[in-house]
């Protein structure tokens, strides 16, 4: 029975020994690899693991000693990633777009006591305390370690990973995963679907995500699949190892399909009223095994879903939060109904309350927020996670998201952005009076319809509407991609507040026309 991530590892290394587990184009010799693909079965990545829990254990790490993971996708994350856990240590991934001020205060936060990061990223660590204690994914493969650490036990209810939700606010707000989440949320969702050795999964989404995790990486491991990591996003290279290795499955945003949808009308524009018709050339392209896409992270457009199954693609939707380990809900190949996010998956269940919000309950719910028990309180009660989520089910069952409660900004990319950390930034800046951080939508062009970051901002009496814009850039170079504010919005009059002075939002956005 498999009960931790420990089992996990163990139990899949012995079923799946000599199959391949992880692949990703290297330069490597060709006679060595074929391909140019490096490759680790499952029983490589058992080995590395040992060598890496030999290097940790060296470091002072032991069960319950918190481990900083930051990479770009490859299969020496998810090997770092079990090696970590499989000692009874904790995980904190982190994002590898993030800035050195965005890290730096989470590896304080969590007190992490070892990082493990690529070679480009070691500028993150520099001058901090675990500067001496880091391991490159780079040197993951050097055989001269000895492997021989203790056998350290792990029990479900340990903690197994801290995944931060937001980073560079005086507050970091970081989600508790233990074993039994996670193990829990892989063994329910893995097996609807039908996966086995014969199947390879293309990993194209942050492996610090925890849809990728779970969905990308996790269940595909348990089920002994092959996952290739694409070394690029651009479209031709994703499609390039899809016809040379034979994905038949991959996990995705919204975005990425529309992408892919667009790329294909550009090339055959008669695709838009005759797919079926040019199904196999198109499938072809596309590798000629595709079994299905998974979507998540944001809601997709069903026109989307519709345009896709017209061209023999199926792509299927879930639902679920980083605070869940993440699935909740999923459609499957045998029940899939366009437009829902699926039925609740094997032990969790859903309700929704009088005011509409999804409410969950499951062996997949976090633990709480680490350091943070105010905000667990806010969304842990009773046993239940309010999500704030709005939904409803229809008569067969399936669940329909229909807004938003909380204020969380989701991108095209399905990533999350949280206002109360911008406006952190935005009020200390000299010429702001005082800020506010609203999703708006897009009205035109490729993201039409997705939410962009808008910045409404009171300029203080002696500045300018210039200086503010300055100021504004200079802080967008500072993080990351998808948090950068989009559009500047300039207020003459005091925000709208309650009487605890909280800005009333909603009120707001009614008297901009938001």
């Amino acid at each position: 029975m498999i009960e931790t991530l420990k089992d996990l590892l163990e139990q899949s290394a012995e079923k799946f020994s000599d199959h391949v587990a992880f692949q990703i184009r290297r330069a490597v010799p060709a006679s060595r690899q074929g391909e140019g693909f490096e490759k680790f079965t499952f029983r490589q990545v058992t080995e590395i693991a040992a060598r890496l829990q030999a290097k940790l254990h060296s470091f002072g790490v032991g069960p319950g000693d918190r481990v900083a993971l930051i990479s770009e996708n490859r299969p020496e994350w998810s090997i770092a990633y079990l090696a970590i856990m499989a000692m009874g240590a904790v995980a904190v991934p982190l994002d590898a777009m993030s800035q050195r001020e965005e890290i730096s205060p989470l590896l304080e936060d969590s007190e992490a006591k070892a990082i493990i990061l690529s070679q480009k990223l070691t500028d993150v660590v520099k001058e901090t305390r675990i500067s001496g204690h880091k391991i490159l994914m780079e040197d993951l493969g050097n055989r001269d370690v000895q492997s021989q650490v203790s056998n350290f036990k792990v029990e479900p209810d340990d903690l197994a990973a801290i995944v931060y939700t937001s980073g560079t606010t005086g507050s970091p707000k970081g989600v508790m995963l233990t074993h039994r989440n996670i193990v829990s949320n892989v063994t329910a969702v893995a097996p609807l679907f039908d996966l086995g050795p014969a199947d390879n999964f293309l990993s194209v989404l942050p492996l610090h995500h925890t849809f990728e995790t779970t969905a990308g990486f996790l269940g595909p491991f348990y089920m002994g699949c092959r996952i290739t990591y694409a070394e690029s996003l651009k479209s031709y290279n994703l499609l390039r190892n899809m016809q040379e290795t034979g994905v038949t499955v991959m996990c995705g945003v919204p975005l990425l399909y529309q992408l892919f949808y667009d790329g294909i009308l550009r090339e055959a524009p008669i695709v838009k009223y005759l797919g079926w018709l040019l199904s196999s050339a198109i499938h072809k392209k596309f590798g000629g095994k595709i079994r299905f896409f998974v979507t998540g992270g944001a809601a997709i457009d069903p026109e989307l879903l519709k345009n896709f199954k017209k061209i023999g693609f199926t792509i299927l939707q879930g639902y679920g939060l980083t605070e869940s380990a993440p699935i909740l809900c999923a459609n499957t190949l045998k029940e899939n109904r366009l437009g829902s996010v699926g039925r609740p998956i094997p032990g969790v269940e859903i309700t929704i309350d009088a005011t509409g919000e999804i409410l969950a309950t499951g062996p997949n719910i976090m633990k709480g927020y680490y350091r943070r028990a105010d905000l667990t309180g806010e969304i842990l009660k009773d046993g239940r996670l309010y999500t704030g989520d709005v939904g409803h089910f229809d008569k067969d069952g399936y669940l329909f998201i229909t807004g938003r409660l909380k204020d969380v900004i989701v991108t095209s990319a399905g990533v999350n952005v949280y206002p109360e950390e911008l406006e952190f930034w935005l009020n200390k800046l000299p010429s702001i009076k005082e800020s506010c951080i609203l999703g708006v939508k897009v009205k035109e062009g490729l993201r039409k319809g997705a939410e962009e970051v808008a910045a409404v901002v009171v300029v203080k009496e002696n500045a300018s509407e210039e200086k503010v814009r300055a100021e504004i850039d200079e802080l967008n170079k500072k993080l990351a991609e998808h948090k950068r504010i989009a559009r500047i919005i300039f207020r003459s009059e005091e925000l709208p507040k309650t009487r605890l002075l909280k800005v009333k939002k909603f009120t707001l956005r009614k008297e901009m026309g938001l």
